[in-house]
């Protein structure tokens, strides 16, 4: 999308106008990324991450001199190099965050909090926010008093007034007064660890946006800028536009004073083509209630930038005429003073994550996950119930059938044809581990019912398009739902019908009555009936209503303290034989005869296309498409 502008109709203009040029620069969900390296793989990853950000930064700093820098949350979170800040004591949480180091290089005006930030605590949050070189706003984040006081760094304001002197088209300056207020995303059951807990919570963004933008009138700012760490609406969504904690830009763009508004939080990209025309999203001139908006991406991969040209006619208010919306692609080349800023946290972050812990007999591969057999799933699936047995011995509760949920994080999708595990047998060693599990979840369960386990695996299955039988050439995979929305139940047999409709959108709304896609629902061979118990385990993500599944149920304690889910895999690997994984495969698509789909997934997958086929399925692959996937024909 690079290169390609968006710009609004002009405005017709006298000779008493004034006119003003202001360049609006902002990065999103950076999740840690600091330098153009995968630490995951060990390998350099070109064109992403901040360090690429700030050439293109300056680049367009030079171009307008009026320019504004804003960051819209998730910074911290989402790398080995962050996450080993974040979780060692000592020598390393003495020094600043890398990723604070690097947005304090760069240069930010203001920025907001993302959901992620807390991921590590409040401790390391205030920690991390202490050298920030730069404000931080959020008007719906409540802190309790003990909480105020114990982390005085988190008592953030809920805006505030950039005075900024600013070059008009006539070389006159003048004194501009921008409001910058920052929300973060509520949700209905809290998916961070510790809010409520930990004297803290997220208030409702909206109800926040109007409080404050009472107190921000009174201040009379030329310009409102609004730094929302939440989506506008996946580009396929069917129902309605307004509140959730990915939807919620639009509500936002029509509360009365907000005039820009510069999203996050769903990884997505706005403008674009692929946006539809729907009621309040102009895609092509990049308005959400006609006002200015921008959604950069994640990790780097975009910065967003936002002409907008101001006009006053002699002392009237300023008002934005038009204006120009871009999203510009990073370069291989990093900004040396990011580099810089990052050097001792980048040799720690490789020091660490080299370190060989065990070793690997089997290939570890996430390319088949949404099939069937995937050895990740079977490797979670067995780490996970093996401490749930241990644990649960003796107890009432272990005396029901257990059943265990797992789901890819990186299998494809939005992120592309390198978004994939892949372990070859060998050494493993620490960045294997975090590869393998993202995210600090910690282990959980709960005890549900048949009807609620059926229904659990009717929402899993949305991930599927509805596919006419007797056709070919439809894509298997529907692209706006993320691969960890896809849970595999195992314990239990199954066979999804991707004939029907789901049943539920991609929003976790029922949109069918009918008959469901979850076929010969079986336990030890025997059908499951509704009334039926179970305690299935998962994770804490899930059980906090993530990716709205609705789940309901009896949760039931594991352990005192929080088990988190890589911890488990870190003993696993530690103190076993050299791991030997056989994919195991519990379910299967049921079968619909002459109908054939595209799967799409990683090209190295052409390597192990003997696992599909020793499973039964018929394979069979296409060549590359011009996203860089691999397509293979799958008969069903």
């Amino acid at each position: 999308m690079e290169g390609l502008p968006f710009e609004a109709p002009q405005v017709e203009t006298c000779a008493k106008t004034v006119t003003l040029t202001i360049r609006v620069l902002k990065t999103t969900d950076l999740h840690g990324h600091v330098r153009a390296y995968d630490y995951f793989t060990d390998k350099t990853n070109h064109g992403a991450g901040l360090a690429a950000l700030a050439n293109e930064i300056a680049k367009a700093r030079r171009q307008i001199p009026n320019c504004l820098l804003f960051d819209i949350g998730d910074f911290l979170q989402g790398t080995p190099l962050t996450q080993l800040w974040g979780e060692s004591p000592g020598p390393n949480r003495q020094r600043v965050n890398p990723m604070i180091a690097a947005m304090n290089a760069v240069g930010y005006d203001a920025g907001t909090l993302g959901n992620h930030e807390f991921d590590f605590g409040l401790d390391q949050l205030n920690h991390a926010l202490l050298a920030a070189h730069f404000p931080i706003v959020s008007a719906n984040l409540i802190l309790s008093p003990d909480a105020q006081s114990a982390h005085p760094a988190l008592s953030l304001p809920p805006w505030v007034m950039l005075k900024r002197e600013m070059c008009d088209s006539s070389g006159a300056r003048q004194s501009l007064r921008i409001a910058v207020i920052g929300f973060l995303p509520k949700q209905p059951d809290s998916l961070v660890q510790g809010e409520g807990v930990d004297g803290f919570f997220f208030g409702d963004s909206l109800t926040a946006a109007r409080a404050q933008m009472r107190v921000i009138k009174a201040a009379k700012p030329d310009l409102v800028i609004a730094l929302a760490h939440t989506g506008i609406a996946p580009p396929n969504l069917d129902g309605p536009l307004e509140g959730g904690a990915k939807n919620c830009a639009l509500a936002l763009a029509a509360v009365d004073g907000i005039d820009v508004i510069l999203a996050g939080h769903d990884h997505l990209t706005f403008p674009g083509p692929e946006w539809p025309a729907i009621e309040g999203v102009d895609p092509i001139q990049a308005t959400l209630h006609g006002k200015p908006a921008l959604n950069s991406g994640s990790y780097g991969s975009h910065l967003g930038v936002l002409d907008l040209t101001l006009q006053k006619e002699a002392d009237g208010p300023w008002r934005i005429a038009r204006h120009i919306a871009e999203l510009r692609k990073p370069r291989a080349i990093e900004a040396p003073a990011v580099i810089a800023a990052s050097k001792h946290a980048h040799h720690s972050t490789l020091a660490h994550i080299r370190r060989e812990i065990g070793t690997l007999e089997t290939p570890l591969h996430s390319y088949f996950a949404l099939l069937g057999p995937d050895p990740i799933l079977t490797l979670f699936a067995q780490i996970k119930t093996d401490f749930a047995r241990r644990v649960l011995a003796g107890t009432p509760e272990g005396e029901l059938p257990l059943l265990c949920a797992t789901s890819s994080f990186k299998a494809g999708g939005r992120h592309g044809p390198s978004n994939y595990v892949s372990i070859a047998p060998g050494p493993l060693r620490i960045n294997h581990i975090d590869d393998l599990y993202l995210f600090n979840n910690t282990l959980a369960a709960i005890e549900i019912t048949g009807a609620d386990l059926r229904k659990w695996l009717e929402q899993a299955c949305r991930i599927f398009h509805q596919i006419p039988a007797g056709t070919q050439g439809h894509w298997l995979r529907n692209q706006g739902c993320p691969s960890y929305n896809f849970d595999v139940i195992s314990g239990v047999s199954y066979q999804i019908d991707i004939s029907r409709p789901s049943r539920y959108d991609l929003e976790g709304i029922e949109c069918h009555t009918g008959p469901g896609r979850i076929r010969a629902l079986c336990y030890q061979g025997h059908p499951v009936a509704d009334a039926q118990r179970f305690l299935v385990l998962t994770n804490c993500y899930r059980l906090a209503q993530g990716g709205r599944f609705g789940i309901c149920g009896r949760q039931v304690s594991l352990s005192k303290q929080p088990i988190k889910i890589r911890d488990l895999l870190l003993h696993k690997v530690r103190g076993s034989k050299p791991l030997q994984i056989a994919a195991q495969r519990n379910w299967r698509f049921a079968p619909m005869a002459g109908t054939s789909v595209i799967f799409r997934t990683a090209p190295d997958a052409i390597n192990h296309l003997a696992q599909l086929t020793a499973t039964g399925l018929d394979v069979a692959p296409m060549g590359l498409d011009d996203d860089g996937f691999l397509q293979i024909k799958l008969a069903l």
